[in-house]
């Protein structure tokens, strides 16, 4: 009699799977669905709750805080002489280019004498014109060592004394000529006193030979003549006194003339001195001018640097006004980032938001990417002129002490930038459907 063992109930499911194929390919199928679903909830939640940085990028080129400077004439010339080539560095108010003189020279020559000369005659009219005694030339004249600005206070002084000698001779005519006026009015007075003795002495005897009369002791002619002396004697006197009183009112004349004399020629110095300032003013202009246009014939050096783009150079050549002629890049100075962003992203910036800057010019794989911070967002976009492209300029500073992780590199202005503008975290799952919903948000809409 054999004896059978018993059958485990899982070696008799297994034997029955294996009896029914179909049974494991169902199997198969579900426990896979699971896993699928299993994943895609894990993906969905890890996207809807693992955050993303987003970011602005923008292109654009290393800078310095305080730009290139140009350098340009406002009027032009010819070049002299040039002191500096391209790649040369400078000094602040070291010398780049010299261009001719010739003509800026003698116009400015010319413009200071004439200057000079409205300087020096504007103290001499003040000085007649207040009657002072000597010229208070200004300090700008006393200081200059100018032979033109000597001899300008030389002239003036000449003529001052020349005036002032002339109208001391006027003034001494008028003085003399009231002294002898004085001396006839004491003449006059004299005769008129001995005129008034005269008449005391007469007076007893016409007393007496008119009571003579009275008695017939002596004739009317005797009388009468001692009357006719007695008139004339007081003709004479009101005579006299007459003269003086003429001589007094032309002595009140000459004194008012000397008077006048000297108003006369303090109001003529007010009228000169205030054509002196007219022509002074302009004449101000066109000095600084020619000043300034010959002081302008030296070109230098705005700021310490490296010369770039020397675009004149040759001796004689023609300098155009108003252009270019030569650029210093700043040394030591402050680098800056100037980059473009579309106008599509500007709403999402604003100052003060954290960068990261990648600089492409140099070996990304070795190069470390630099912190930064927006510091300027244009107010308006710019359009290219030849792509008709638009943008907005926006400024990034370097942050403090990431220079030095560049090690030995050395940034260069112009040298190409790549800048990513941080604009706040969201959620994986939020940038992935972003598109979905900005169409679902233009969707169904009636036109």
């Amino acid at each position: 009699m054999s004896y059978q063992y018993p059958v485990p109930f899982v070696a008799e499911r297994e034997l029955s799977l294996l009896d029914d194929p179909q049974a494991d390919v169902g199997r198969t199928v579900r426990f896979g669905m699971v896993a699928v679903g299993v994943l895609a909830a894990g993906l969905v939640g890890a996207a809807a709750f693992v955050p993303i940085t987003g970011a602005v990028m923008g292109f654009g080129e290393v800078s310095v805080a305080s730009k290139i400077k140009k350098i340009a004439h406002p009027t032009g010339g010819v070049i002299a002489q040039v002191f500096v080539h391209d790649g040369d560095r400078v000094k602040r108010g070291q010398p780049l280019m010299r261009l001719d003189t010739t003509v800026a020279g003698v116009n400015a020559s010319t413009s200071a004498q004439s200057y000079d000369q409205l300087l020096a005659a504007r103290a001499r009219l003040v000085a007649e014109r207040d009657g002072l005694s000597s010229i208070a030339f200004p300090a700008e004249l006393l200081s200059s060592t100018a032979a033109d600005a000597k001899a300008a206070m030389t002239e003036e002084s000449r003529l001052f004394r020349l005036r002032q000698q002339a109208r001391a001779g006027q003034q001494a005519q008028f003085a003399e000529r009231i002294r002898q006026a004085n001396e006839q009015i004491a003449g006059l007075q004299a005769q008129v006193t001995a005129s008034r003795r005269q008449s005391a002495l007469i007076e007893p005897e016409r007393e007496g030979v008119r009571a003579l009369y009275a008695k017939n002791l002596v004739t009317v002619a005797r009388m009468n003549q001692l009357e006719r002396t007695a008139v004339e004697l007081d003709g004479g006197a009101a005579s006299l006194r007459a003269q003086i009183a003429q001589i007094r009112a032309h002595i009140a004349e000459l004194r008012q003339g000397s008077i006048q004399l000297s108003q006369d020629a303090r109001s003529q110095a007010a009228t000169e001195l205030a054509e002196v300032m007219t022509r002074l003013g302009d004449q101000q202009v066109r000095h600084v001018s020619a000043s300034d246009t010959f002081d302008r014939s030296i070109l230098r050096a705005p700021s310490d640097g490296v010369v770039s783009d020397l675009g004149y150079s040759t001796i004689g050549g023609v300098v155009p006004a108003a252009q270019t002629i030569v650029s210093i890049v700043p040394d030591a100075d402050r680098m800056v980032i100037d980059a473009k962003v579309s106008p599509a992203d500007i709403d999402q910036l604003h100052t003060g938001q954290h960068a990261t800057l990648r600089f492409t010019a140099f070996n990304q794989q070795t190069t470390p990417q630099l912190d930064g911070t927006l510091r300027r967002v244009a107010a308006e976009r710019t359009t290219e002129d030849r792509t008709g492209s638009a943008y907005y300029k926006v400024e990034l500073a370097i942050a403090p002490g990431q220079l030095q992780r560049l090690g030995s590199m050395k940034l260069v202005p112009g040298m190409p930038v790549e800048a990513f503008v941080q604009t706040g975290d969201r959620s994986l799952l939020s940038y992935i459907t972003k598109p979905l919903r900005d169409q679902l948000s233009r969707a169904f809409r009636e036109n």
